[in-house]
């Protein structure tokens, strides 16, 4: 976890060890909205990013305030976070579940009292006012026409580097990408590994995979973390030659814009932020306009 990550939830930690005041009138200089932010797991990187954009858009907005509360991946801890900050007063509450349906009674519940934005994954639920979300499918169908396209050579073997078992977003993903190259490349050239979203555990796969197979010609991550992750891999092995594609694009070091430029990826899928999407619709919410019920992020292939 990075040094601003990492000051922003020890500052939360003590704010909420303090206990949460109830709201007083605004004053000069003082916020007027109160914003609940509850995510599934900032292990994840789009939530560890969505984080850093969420909180660069209120550095810049003194009317509004921000609580994260992290779940580490359990939907149990994640219903109790979201009565937490209920508990404090929240105007608006911006949630990304970790899977469909363990939110949606709770959803239910809260929407009858403070407006809901959900991000990432249908909630199983539409007792919201805004859901943002990635169009996952078309992010594996471009993968896969780009694979096909420009780097694809038959008896090539692929490597793709999958979320953990039961993620909605990495299903998605990896159908997008089988039909796209269902009938052109044989499933036996294709291998699959579960990177659970994460560098370290991308690169110990990847390993574990060289060891039995020697090489990938072609490596589709369904992050840029994970791809790096399987860079790292063959890099200590000393393979070279292979393709490497990721999904996110995000700037700053080690984005996967920058391992672009550094010549580690041949390309990534790329969306607009959606923590900053989400930051802006809340903020207009409670500013009173009127705000689209469904957005779609839709991808774009960056190559250079």
């Amino acid at each position: 976890m990075g040094k601003r990550l990492l000051a922003l939830f020890l500052s939360l930690l003590l704010s909420l060890a303090a206990g949460c005041k109830e709201k007083e009138p605004v004053q000069e200089n003082e916020y007027e909205y109160l914003i609940g932010v509850s995510l599934s797991n900032v292990m994840e990187p789009w939530l560890r990013h969505t984080i850093d954009s969420m909180s660069d858009r209120r550095a810049a907005d003194s009317q509004v305030n921000l609580i994260f509360k992290d779940a580490a991946g359990s939907p149990g801890k994640q219903l109790e976070n979201i009565d937490q900050l209920m508990e404090c007063g929240v105007d608006l509450l911006i949630v990304a579940p970790g899977d469909t349906g363990s939110l949606g009674e709770k959803l239910e519940e809260i929407s009858e009292e403070i407006p809901v934005v959900v991000m990432g994954i249908d909630p199983g639920t539409e007792s919201y006012r805004a859901f943002i979300e990635f169009n996952d499918y078309e992010i594996g169908r471009l993968a896969g026409a780009y694979i096909l396209e420009k780097q694809y050579r038959p008896g090539n073997a692929i490597v793709i580097l999958t979320g953990p078992p039961g993620s909605t977003i990495s299903d998605r993903r990896l159908k997008g990408f089988q039909d796209a190259v269902c009938g052109k490349i044989g499933e036996e050239q294709i291998h699959y590994l579960d990177g659970e979203w994460l560098r370290d555990k991308a690169e110990n796969r990847m390993k574990d995979y060289l060891v039995a197979n020697q090489k990938a010609d072609i490596v589709f991550a369904l992050n840029d973390e994970m791809a790096y992750g399987a860079y790292l891999a063959q890099n200590q092995y000393r393979i070279t030659g292979t393709c490497f594609l990721g999904v996110d694009g995000f700037a700053g070091n080690l984005g996967g814009i920058d391992l672009i430029e550094r010549g580690i990826l041949d390309a990534t899928i790329q969306c607009s932020e959606i923590g900053s999407l989400a930051y802006e619709t809340a903020v207009r919410i409670l500013d009173g306009e009127e705000v689209e019920k469904h957005l779609v992020i839709e991808p774009k292939l960056m190559t250079d």
